[in-house]
């Protein structure tokens, strides 16, 4: 029998919870509004369903909006039994709920809510409704996101400067209890550091605590808690850990032990971060940005391998067209978001989803080029954000990063155009960009791409050279030159972020340079966890010291502590080392190509569509077993097929 699902508009859900998750922020005692526009979900809609009955029964629609059932013609109340006799039948629900989203529930041996259904928001235009295998019972409300929660307590509680300092030992996220026996107020200051939590001018989040014996208070980001009250000692706290709960299905271990360690801060890191969405960071903006996100799908799909974070991610973000501004104001940002999707269906094989999604990329993609100068350059128009990365950079008229980046969009146009049944090619588009871009960025002299042409200063970047590596936008002899001059050239500034830095370890280990990539991991995420990190940082500079690590936009512990970019290990562990990736929409083949780097010994498991692959290296030999079809190894110039069940060794 099949199972009863709340139903919706499809895309409200997400665009609810989004509108909820970006009207969060606070900072510093005020409510900081998010700084893009933010969609709405649907204020009506009409759900419709023809069905036959079999048999004489009772249907209860249910349903936490306002609104009406038009059955069979008849006007019927909502939350009420409807007695249905045997044969055709048409359904009508029509809902409204201006507070938070029409939703509906059917369960019945006679008839069920659930993907066939469609609806539509009173424009003529029925579409699927959208559905979520986590509501499946009468009492569910859509518009509760279902976190789970487990109790937690801090490991130590010292008295100092007038109060409490409470030390939950590592990062966390939740809602705080607070039990005041003494009646009186108490100020809480949140801190991912212990110096952010004892200083109550500067830290980001604080809470005031009226008189009152028990609050529950919002969910926040903290490892310290410091409580000032005139009787501290009468307080008391605790806390609960909330979360999804998301299975890590990738393993990697190998002969070097900070590696492991490096792999348990970034996944628990991304654990964290992974909520109704993928977020930025947990503690200052909780915001949904796309190039963070971007960087999120990817270490996902090795370490979850789940894709309803993902797509409830894109959902959220593509919101509701018209388009005004670009995807978080960021030029980038919006084409990043296109790219994804393409990404999702290559690991996943949804084509339901590129179905629902595809008008909407259709639509942000003419947005893009509306915008473009006249010789077919992003420029930044009023209102723009040309950000690319933290980093020293020319960002003086077109700049070579955008236009690449827009290459890239047209093939990724084209291809996401005809797996929807579009024709439309934007092939010549991307050819001729291609030119243009060689004749007015390389500069022949650096042996590199310059970030611009028009200011004269013929600056040279990393940022530039790894994207037109890391993209395959050159090859041969100018592929080479653009490795030495723009991309191993000690003379260039250094990127400081995780999130560019991950374009700058894949791009070493695309061109056979993994080891290096393997001592960065171990420097710059190890270099962390020596300072005392228990999750990923937003920026490391290893030359600082103490409470100087924690500033950043102007504020002293304006840095993220907990930030979502920070885990790109895994995905260099899983896909470069381990070597595993997928060469067929939804992974039906896929490569094993382990490049051990510097490693003596690792183990992986990879998860693939339902089942996994398990690798074991020791110099110099390898074993590979996999339980889903569809798996080639690769060895330099060796391909072998490699069938379920059977246990593999090869020499490398």
């Amino acid at each position: 029998m099949k199972q009863a699902k709340w139903i919706w508009y499809n895309g409200d859900y997400e665009i609810y919870h989004h509108l909820l998750l970006s009207c969060r922020r606070q900072e510093k005692g005020v409510d900081y509004p998010c700084q893009w526009h933010i969609s709405r979900p649907e204020a009506s809609v009409s759900f419709k369903k023809d069905f036959t009955a079999e048999k004489d029964g009772i249907i209860n629609v249910r349903t936490h909006s306002k609104g009406m059932v038009r059955f069979n013609g008849s006007l019927l109340p909502v939350n009420s039994d409807i007695y249905v006799e045997k044969g055709e039948h048409d359904i009508r629900v029509e809902l409204y709920d201006i507070e938070k989203f029409p939703s509906l529930y059917i369960n019945s041996d006679i008839l069920i809510t659930d993907e066939t259904w469609l609806a539509e928001c009173f424009d003529r235009h029925l579409v699927p409704v959208g559905c979520d295998p986590k509501y499946l019972l009468p009492d569910d409300d859509p518009s509760v996101f279902p976190f789970m929660y487990e109790i937690i307590n801090p490991v130590s509680a010292e008295s100092t400067d007038g109060g409490i300092l409470y030390d939950f030992g590592k990062e966390t996220f939740g809602p705080v209890t607070i039990k005041n026996s003494y009646n009186d107020e108490a100020f809480l200051i949140y801190g991912e550091s212990l110096e952010e939590a004892l200083d109550p001018e500067n830290a980001i989040i604080r809470d005031r605590v009226g008189k009152t014996d028990c609050s529950v208070l919002p969910a926040r980001a903290f490892r310290y808690i410091f409580v000032k009250a005139d009787k501290p000692e009468m307080i008391h706290i605790n806390a609960k850990y909330e979360y999804l709960p998301l299975e890590d299905k990738a393993h990697f271990s190998c002969d070097n032990g900070i590696v492991s360690e490096i792999w348990d801060l970034c996944a628990y890191t991304f654990h964290l971060n992974s909520r109704e969405f993928f977020l930025d960071g947990i503690k200052r903006d909780r915001w949904v940005w796309s190039g963070d996100a971007y960087q999120s799908f990817m270490i996902s799909q090795y370490l979850y391998n789940d894709p309803s974070v993902t797509k409830r991610t894109i959902t959220a973000l593509f919101g509701k067209p018209p388009y005004k501004t670009h995807i978080n104001t960021i030029n980038d940002y919006s084409a990043y978001l296109i790219i994804s999707v393409l990404d999702y269906y290559k690991v996943t094989g949804d084509m339901e989803y590129i179905n629902f999604i595809f008008p909407k990329v259709k639509e942000l993609f003419e947005f893009i080029v509306s915008r473009l100068s006249e010789n077919g350059y992003v420029i930044p128009r009023h209102g723009d954000w040309i950000f690319i990365d933290w980093g020293e950079l020319d960002k003086n008229g077109p700049h070579c990063f955008e236009q690449i980046l827009l290459w890239k969009l047209y093939l990724s146009m084209t291809e996401l155009s005809t797996i929807y049944g579009d024709s439309t090619d934007y092939t010549l588009e991307a050819e001729l960009l291609k030119s243009n871009i060689i004749n007015d960025f390389w500069d022949e002299e650096k042996g590199a791409f310059i970030d611009s042409f028009t200011s004269g200063k013929r600056f040279v970047s990393r940022q530039t050279n790894i994207l037109a590596v890391m993209y395959d936008f050159i090859t041969g002899e100018m592929k080479e030159r653009v490795i030495e001059n723009g991309i191993l050239n000690p003379e260039l500034p250094l990127i400081k972020t995780p999130y560019f830095k991950l374009y700058e370890l894949i791009t070493l280990c695309k061109i056979g340079r993994i080891k290096d990539a393997q001592d960065y991991i171990e420097s710059y995420w190890g270099g962390m966890i020596n300072n005392g990190a228990t999750t990923v940082w937003e920026e490391f500079d290893p030359s600082k010291n103490g409470a100087e690590h924690y500033a950043m936009y102007g504020s002293a512990f304006g840095k993220s502590l907990c930030h979502a970019w920070g885990s790109g290990p895994i995905l260099i562990l899983c896909r470069f080392c381990a070597g595993v990736y997928s060469t067929s929409a939804g992974m039906q083949t896929f490569n094993i190509e382990p490049d051990p780097g510097k490693y003596s010994s690792f183990s992986a498991d990879i998860p693939v569509r339902d089942g996994k692959v398990s690798i074991k290296y020791t110099n110099p030999s390898i074993s590979i077993i996999t339980d889903v079809s569809g798996g080639t190894f690769i060895h330099e110039n060796e391909k072998i097929k490699i069938d379920p069940g059977v246990e593999y060794n090869f020499k490398i």
